[in-house]
């Protein structure tokens, strides 16, 4: 009977998947459906005879104390606080406590106390508990607290008591607080995880014997940085960090100071290749060694997180030891829409740096599309001077929530050429996207010559709702305009070109299917050769590959196709008939899609209901493509991954990064991660300090808070016991 009473008390008190919360005295279990519970005393035996009396007077018995609580944190963030659970046992042959009781202490959180609201000044007394405390059974109360979270022992409540009142005389009996170890209570452990980046390393091997890099700010030498030829990009982004990190006391020397010095060596291995890369960290050195310019800023980028995060969370020292990494995929894009909302440079920037940290190494940039054209064109300035704008007056109606003033911008030669510059010192290629035939509603709003030969009024209306927004490929004005605007794209970027070829309405041309898909087959063919004789490989979406496409697979330099619509088996037909092929899948890859079920949240849902965090990190496109037929002999055609952010829901910066975080870590583990060393359990308890690193950091304002995961304890980053 005391064991289901136990039970069902304890059972009633926490939400499930938390029962079974460990105490740390004594060995006796009780059950709790499938979990156990540690009872805080001996089990001896020794039970004491029911007691009858309602409130016994504590001075009668005080060799020990009865009852005893213990204290456990469940979920602990930092911008937000922490779930606290406070659990009061009685002994076997403690009194019987009649209700109502309460649970009473002193603690210097109460005044961040959220609820329960029960406190003055640091007396804290929760709320009346109207049911029995009998001999043997557990009570447990979950309190929330505002931020800052509990950190330190004094922060613990002290000076417990239980209160009952029987025939208007107060009791009180003390309690004891079972004092909890720090991983019950406290953000992190006093040692910092080994490797505590995203994305997963592919090897760690901890140096236990060695004390690891003390970071103890102005006490320490300074650093000093020696770098073979090939790691003098990633030797400057380092010294750029180093001259300003941590901030007030930086580790890069100050001019004239003469003391020691601490090395960072970058040297040349050529085992390592291409974006391999080894790091080694000790107490007083560092040596990272890579084989490549792209293995050495990779490297890098794990610096900056170890150190970064390190730093962020308070850790004395960053852990001595050994990475060895080196990634999954080539291609780990992520695209940025800047025709349905338009993004500064500053913001471009911010979002190279973070795809620089998180390893990502191809940035897409969507620059066209039927709700603006943004990139200049000198030899057509009409295009940005009209086509870059939108609002009642301009040849581009309001769109997207917009008001009906002017809205829009455009990115000049000089605007490109700082992006570029920026991608390339970080190791990232730029691929700009000229969305066309179809998605060109802009430009022929902006170009009335190039629309002569399209009838608007009998033009088929996109999925977008445009009418006459597709180029006219049987007239010879539109190979015109495309080779003027190549022509200037060439000039100014020196990778891969993307020419769209998506969602061309049906009948733009031709009332039959197959003019339409002899005239769609002849502007690929003219894209991929106009391109491949300048020496640039074709990218385009999946629709300018599909049935007889024109396109030559094998060509020199290769051409690709991004495979996004949801029927994932034209990426297996591509592939195993030989073409180079990126996925994108929307329903697991694209981060306009909203992200949770909640009416708040915002976003789309064409392709999937939500795409909360868990689904993208779950995604794993070569087993799945397998099992469509894939052949181990296809596998070298899947170049790799890449997440895109649609705009039309996406009107600011801060809503990009909602957007953008956490999911954009996610797809960095994915692309750069091999699956076996991929544990969700690893990667969301990273989620916090990773977040909290980027917002003192790397200029991160704003990100998804997935109420729903911290109701669950999901964002813990103190793992509790009893999970």
């Amino acid at each position: 009977a005391q064991e289901e009473t136990c039970c069902s008390l304890y059972s009633e008190a926490l939400p499930k998947g938390l029962r079974g919360s460990y105490f740390r005295n004594g060995p006796a279990k009780f059950k709790v459906g499938d979990d156990q519970i540690m009872h805080p005393f001996d089990g001896d035996g020794m039970a004491a005879k029911p007691r009858s009396e309602s409130c016994l007077n504590p001075q009668n018995d005080t060799a020990r104390s009865f009852f005893t609580a213990a204290v456990q944190v469940l979920v602990d963030e930092d911008a937000v606080g922490s779930v606290v659970t406070l659990s009061i046992a009685s002994a076997f042959d403690a009194p019987l406590v009649q209700g109502p009781w309460q649970l009473c202490f002193t603690w210097m959180k109460a005044v961040v106390l959220r609820r329960p609201m029960a406190s003055s000044g640091s007396y804290v007394c929760l709320p009346s508990v109207a049911e029995i405390l009998s001999p043997g059974n557990v009570k447990a109360f979950v309190v929330e607290l505002a931020a800052p979270s509990m950190r330190h022992l004094s922060d613990l409540p002290r000076a417990l008591h239980i209160v009952c009142t029987e025939d208007s005389k107060e009791q009180i009996y003390d309690v004891q607080l079972a004092l909890p170890g720090e991983s019950q209570v406290r953000l992190a452990p006093l040692e910092l995880p080994t490797f505590p980046g995203v994305p997963q390393a592919a090897a760690v091997s901890p140096l236990p014997t060695m004390p690891g890099f003390a970071l103890s700010a102005g006490l320490q030498a300074p650093v000093e940085l020696k770098a073979v030829a090939e790691a003098q990009a990633a030797a400057e982004l380092l010294k750029e960090w180093l001259q300003v990190w941590p901030p007030g006391a930086p580790l890069w020397p100050s001019p004239g100071d003469a003391s020691a010095r601490r090395t960072w060596s970058l040297g040349l291995s050529k085992e390592l290749l291409g974006e391999a890369y080894e790091l080694r960290i000790e107490d007083e050195f560092l040596e990272l060694l890579a084989g490549t310019k792209e293995g050495f800023l990779r490297g890098v980028a794990s610096i900056r997180q170890l150190f970064g995060i390190a730093l962020a969370e308070g850790w004395p020292r960053v852990p001595a030891q050994i990475l060895r990494d080196r990634p999954r995929f080539g291609h780990r894009g992520l695209m940025l829409d800047v025709a349905r909302h338009f993004f500064p440079v500053s913001f471009v920037k911010r979002l190279l740096d973070w795809m620089f940290l998180y390893k990502l190494n191809v940035f897409h940039w969507h620059l066209t599309d039927d709700e603006g054209w943004r990139l200049e064109i000198r030899s057509l300035p009409n295009l940005t001077t009209h086509g870059a704008f939108r609002g009642r007056g301009h040849v581009i109606e309001p769109q997207y929530g917009g008001d009906p003033r002017r809205y829009g911008g455009f990115y000049s030669h000089d605007d490109v050429r700082e992006v570029l510059r920026y991608a390339e010192q970080r190791g990232i290629t730029v691929v700009p996207e000229i969305d066309v035939p179809g998605h060109c509603y802009a430009a022929l709003q902006a170009l009335p010559e190039l629309a002569k030969t399209v009838e608007k009024r009998k033009a088929p209306r996109s999925v977008q709702g445009f009418r006459g927004n597709v180029l006219d490929v049987r007239a010879e004005v539109t190979f015109a305009f495309l080779e003027a605007v190549l022509i200037e794209v060439l000039e100014l970027f020196p990778g891969p070109v993307h020419v769209g070829m998506d969602e061309i309405p049906a009948r733009a041309w031709s009332q039959q299917p197959e003019e339409e898909e002899r005239l769609k087959a002849m502007l690929a063919a003219w894209l991929q050769e106009f391109l491949g004789a300048r020496g640039r490989a074709m990218l385009a979406w999946e629709e300018a590959f599909s049935g007889n496409s024109g396109v030559v697979p094998n060509a020199d330099p290769r051409p690709a196709a991004m495979a996004w619509k949801d029927d994932e088996r034209f990426a297996v037909q591509a592939a195993n008939v030989g073409l180079d092929i990126i996925l994108c899948p929307a329903h697991f890859l694209y981060l306009d899609i909203v992200q949770d079920l909640n009416f708040e949240d915002k976003g789309l849902y064409w392709a999937a209901p939500a795409l909360p965090l868990h689904r993208v990190y779950d995604y794993e496109p070569l087993e799945r493509l397998k099992r469509l037929g894939l052949r181990a002999d296809a596998v070298q055609r899947l170049r790799g991954v890449q997440a895109n952010l649609w705009t039309e829901t996406v009107e600011s910066e801060e809503r990009a990064q909602e957007m953008l975080f956490p999911r954009l870590l996610a797809v960095a583990e994915l692309a750069w991660t091999m699956p076996e060393r991929k544990v969700w359990e690893d990667f969301k308890f990273k989620l916090g300090p990773q977040l909290q690193w980027l917002t003192r950091e790397a200029s991160l304002q704003r990100w998804n808070w997935h109420k729903f995961f911290l109701a669950k304890a999901d964002f813990m980053r103190v793992k509790s016991p009893s999970l």
